[in-house]
């Protein structure tokens, strides 16, 4: 019997009863799902949450600026694709990220040409876009919004006229940036307890990825010619994710381990000079895109997961006309949005993960107190979240997940021992309402038609055996 901890379970328990290896095409499966506009050419994705909900900008009809279609940022849900407007007075609008509360934020946009124009902060999803505060000059863009509520950008700073750092919370705007030792700052990411990550430079200087938890370092870049450095995101575990000019001498897609002195090169594609990354999840999966530097448009949405930098073209379903060009965001479910080419035409896109069949086997044990139920979600497929979720459990008590990689539905407490004992996890305590739930990772490698068998078992005094046994489950590598 192996006995981990909940937080061991991921890396060790699992990983010492498969064999690792790198993820290819084969280990994990997507449903593609492109992403309309509103009868405008165009549409792209930004931001994606946990319920998979995508929001962007797509093109609208009938309406151009400087030349090009008006862009509205937009809100996916399902297949549904809804208009999120501009604030008064101005004529485009852009979605960059959604909590899984459904907060939307980005951009409401006036005279924009080649990134020039005005930019206002803004909050969507209700009626109508709502504005957030900026620093005095009148422009802010807002990048990132967490768990928390909390969401992170950056806005001119009157007083030195140079953009700065900020975090929005409960309506009220904070300079961040004016303690931080560069001209100028932006932040791009933050993580769901509020450390920020960004970039920062000097006068004629190249870029310098930043971090500020409470306090500003600067975690990668030397302030030396061509040694670009910019951090886009950084998840719950401290791991922040960019891109690094190297001693190669190209910029490359990087991670920044906590507590590591510099940033880690995870290289490009063959082929691809350059690559770069703009969102990491919980489980250490990131995206970004790898390019030609002498042809930036030659681009191909890339995703890391956790051992090799992958061509995400790889793994679209077969019959999908689409050239994956960029990924923006990928969720805790391993889901990712971004962009891609359609008939030449801009679109943005869904992979959805395609989960493993999980399976109710019932046989467990009845106790007194309640009737546990389990259930499973989420791919067994390389480094994918996988959800365990036990309802309706006893009042009191911890549960314990046992699980392994065979059945063998043994007598046990009066009641079924579904699987074999190769895993026990816990105690894990329970809610209020007898809840409990465990998530965790599963390792890359593991072959195809592969089961794992999981019941949940909980003390219970009154029950007549000392023990409630939830239903066995089942799940099977796809």
């Amino acid at each position: 019997m192996i006995i981990r901890t909940l937080t061991a379970l991921p890396t060790v328990a699992l990983a010492l009863l498969l064999a690792a290896g790198s993820a290819q095409a084969g280990d994990i499966s997507y449903t593609y799902s492109q992403i309309g506009t509103f009868g405008g050419p165009s549409s792209a994705a930004f931001g994606l949450n946990d319920l998979g909900q995508v929001v962007g900008w797509a093109n609208i009809p009938a309406c151009s600026v400087n030349g090009h279609a008006c862009r509205h940022a937009f809100l996916w849900d399902d297949g549904v694709l809804t208009d999120l407007g501009v604030l008064p007075g101005d004529e485009e609008s852009v979605a960059r990220a959604i909590n899984n509360s459904g907060v939307i934020v980005g951009t409401s946009e006036q005279n924009v040409i080649f990134g020039s124009g005005v930019y206002h902060a803004a909050v969507f999803g209700g009626p109508a876009p709502l504005p957030l505060p900026d620093l005095g000059l009148g422009q802010s863009w807002v990048q990132d919004v967490n768990e928390a509520g909390q969401m992170v950008g950056f806005s001119g700073d009157p007083l030195v006229d140079r953009d700065r750092a900020v975090i929005w919370q409960g309506g009220a705007i904070t300079n961040i940036g004016d303690t931080e030792s560069h001209s100028y700052n932006r932040a791009q990411g933050l993580s769901d307890s509020g450390a920020v990550v960004g970039f920062a430079w000097n006068l004629f200087q190249p870029n310098d990825s930043i971090a500020y938890d409470g306090g500003w370092k600067t975690i990668g870049g030397i302030d030396g010619p061509f040694q670009n450095s910019e951090a886009n995101d950084i998840n719950n575990a401290g791991v922040v994710a960019g891109f690094q000019a190297f001693p190669s001498g190209n910029w490359h897609a990087a991670l920044w381990m906590p507590g590591a002195p510099g940033a880690t090169d995870l290289g490009t594609l063959p082929g691809f000079g350059v690559s770069e990354l703009f969102d990491i999840n919980d489980a250490g999966w990131a995206v970004g895109r790898a390019y030609d530097d002498s042809n930036p448009n030659d681009s191909r949405a890339v995703v890391y997961n956790g051992v090799d930098l992958l061509d995400l073209n790889d793994f679209l379903p077969a019959g999908v006309n689409a050239l994956l060009i960029e990924a923006q965001e990928i969720n805790e479910n391993g889901d990712i949005a971004g962009s891609a080419l359609v008939n030449g035409e801009l679109r943005g896109f869904l992979l959805t993960v395609n989960d493993s069949t999980w399976t109710d086997l019932g046989l467990g044990l009845t106790g007194v107190a309640g009737v546990p139920v389990l259930e499973g979600s989420g791919t067994l497929a390389g480094g994918t979240r996988v959800s365990l979720d036990l309802s309706n459990g006893a009042p009191s008590g911890n549960s314990w997940f046992v699980a392994g990689f065979t059945r063998i539905d043994a007598p046990f407490k009066q009641g079924i021992l579904v699987p074999a004992l190769d895993l026990l996890v816990g105690p894990v305590a329970l809610g209020g309402a007898g809840d409990a739930s465990l998530m965790f990772t599963w390792p890359t490698g593991a072959p195809s038609g592969v089961s794992l068998f999981v019941q949940a078992w909980i003390p219970d005094t009154a029950g007549p055996a000392g023990w409630s046994a939830s239903n066995g489950i089942e799940g099977v590598t796809p």
